[in-house]
């Protein structure tokens, strides 16, 4: 089951997405990368759990972190190896327990403005980008579980920035196709949840 949680800066959706993960399943993981990868910038409490690990580890090479009520954390960092990290806890876990599994990835938006920011598009290189971000959509739609996709919608109108401009255009089509898939979409509003579409959970 694919959920997605999106809203405007600071209207809690990683919150959200956490309460959303520990009322759904009994253990999650969660992949967090910062929301702007800029020298200094303050990580979010998830990815500090997770600045000891990398993707391309191992489930055990996790930080672990317990939610409410001792609900299991796995914490890993939402990283270049992102999709082969999904991939391979896919396929390393029990499949009989996929329906207690939630898995969170926060987000969506902040992990595509950092492969956006490795390349140079004036030079013809979108493709990278684009070629990691249906990597890491298939691996979403693939994994077994609960999977929940914190996002920011496409800012409105176009931008001179060759890299903004391939940033929202790969974002836009990576939204329209998760929600093309998802069971439900939340968005926030003063931390205020409302269901977009589907069935509120």
């Amino acid at each position: 089951m694919l959920l997605l949680v999106t809203g405007g800066t600071g209207s809690g959706k990683s919150a959200y997405a956490r309460r959303l993960a520990e009322s759904l399943g009994r253990e999650a993981i969660g992949f967090t990368c910062p929301a702007w990868p800029s020298p200094g910038a303050c990580p979010t409490e998830d990815a500090v759990a997770a600045s000891g690990a990398t993707a391309s580890g191992t489930l055990a090479d996790a930080k672990q972190a317990a939610g409410r009520r001792g609900f299991a954390w796995t914490q890993l960092p939402a990283d270049d190896a992102c999709a082969q990290a999904l991939i391979r806890v896919n396929l390393d876990s029990n499949p009989y327990r996929a329906e207690r599994r939630a898995l969170v990835l926060d987000s969506l938006s902040g992990w595509l403005r950092h492969r956006v920011l490795q390349i140079d598009p004036r030079e013809g290189n979108e493709g990278q980008a684009a070629a990691a971000t249906g990597e890491l959509l298939g691996a979403l739609l693939e994994f077994e579980g609960v999977v929940i996709v914190v996002t920011e919608e496409a800012a409105a109108g176009l931008v001179p920035d060759p890299r903004e401009r391939t940033y929202m255009r790969l974002l836009a089509e990576s939204n329209r196709r998760l929600a093309a898939a998802s069971h439900t979409i939340y968005r926030l509003s003063f931390g205020i949840a409302e269901a977009i579409r589907g069935e509120r959970i």
